[in-house]
Formats: structure tokens, sequence, C-alpha cells
């Protein structure tokens, strides 16, 4: 069995240690992702995983770009090309990577400050319907998925990141034992980059084992 809390403010280290929970939902590396992309400053986004990887010495929480209570990630990014890069560094990153249902398909909805107001993030699953058929943003997801299940060892790894600029950051994970080795490169702009020998596209990720 394992057990996790949903926290969204507070010492995520202690209070799995004094709930003798196994982990807990970490709520600031999902605002860090979504609002690096949309401000372009990945500097935010690096603060908030060394601040991670510290979680992640004591225990490993639960990892996501979108659940029942927040906007969905492709509503939520200004730029819907930059919900890719989310859901690459979801499953890049250390943590317990946990998918919203529907952000596999790449499902919009805004949660409103009102009464019936997470409507919109918890629609009937009308698997008829266009947007709930396999596209784009499904097979991304089956990649990202085996790409995991491949590098396990990603659940508990240690990051360090690498090249940093306001709109491209270059990301590099270690195994804790073996010689698991990985690279992630994101960018922002408008051109395509070469970070460090890998070619980024425009606005697009790059994965290197």
């Amino acid at each position: 069995m394992w057990v996790v809390g949903e926290v969204i403010h507070g010492d995520y280290a202690q209070i799995v240690d004094e709930s003798g929970m196994d982990s807990v939902t970490q709520y600031e590396l999902w605002k860090a992702i979504w609002n690096s992309l949309n401000e372009k400053n990945f500097f935010e986004l690096a603060w908030s995983l060394e601040r991670h990887q510290e979680f992640v010495e004591r225990f490993v929480p639960l990892t996501f770009v979108g659940n029942h209570d927040v906007t969905r990630i492709a509503s939520l990014v200004a730029d819907r090309r930059h919900a890719l890069l989310a859901h690459a560094l979801l499953f890049f990153v250390p943590g317990v990577p946990s998918v919203y249902y529907g952000d596999e398909r790449g499902l919009t909805g805004v949660k409103e400050d009102r009464a019936g107001g997470d409507d919109a993030v918890r629609p009937h699953a009308d698997r008829d319907a266009a947007e709930w058929q396999r596209n784009e943003v499904f097979a991304l997801h089956q990649s990202l998925i085996a790409f995991r299940r491949q590098h396990a060892w990603l659940y508990d790894a240690r990051i360090e990141v690498q090249e940093l600029a306001n709109e491209t950051l270059l990301l590099e994970a270690t195994a804790r034992s073996g010689d698991g080795h990985a690279a992630l490169a994101l960018n922002l702009t408008d051109e395509p980059v070469t970070v460090r020998g890998t070619h980024v596209p425009a606005h697009g990720y790059a994965l290197v084992v």
C-alpha cells in the first residue's frame, strides 16, 4: 500500500515525516512548471527543482501538471505548444508522475471560483466524442510513459541544471545507483537551438539518453 496526501502549502517533508504518509502532492513544482512556461522564465523552474531535489532526498513526491482541483494544463499555458513541454517535464523529473484523466488527450477546462466552478475540469468521459479520441497528445503520452518505464531509475534520480537562460533549459538526470543518465532540453524561442550538441526545435524539447 502507498499512501499519498493532497497538500498545497506547508513543509512537505515535515508533513510526510509526522503523518506517516508515503508522499504528498508537489504543488510547488506544478506551479513552477506552468508559470515558467508562461513567463518564459526558466529561472523559476530551476529554483523549484532545487527545492524538489531536497524533497526527493527525504521522500518521493507525487508530481503532476493537472488534477481535479486546477485548470487543465492545456488551458493554463498561454501557448498550447508549451503544454507538451510540461508533459515532458512531468515524465523526466524525479517523482511519481500522475496524469489527470483527459490531459493525455489535451482536454481544456478552466477552474472558476464559483458554485460549479470545477465542472469544466471534471467532465464526463464520453469516449465517442471527438475530444476523447486518440490524438497527437495521446501519442506523446505513450512515448513519454514508455521512456519513463525504460528508465525507472528516474523515480528518485538526481537532477542538475546544466544550462539555463530565460527561454532555454538543459536538465541532466543521473541514477542514484548504476549508470543511468539522461538529459532534457527545452526551448521556448521561435527558432531551433542547439544545446550542448543537441538540436531542440522551436517551442519544443529533446530527450537524450
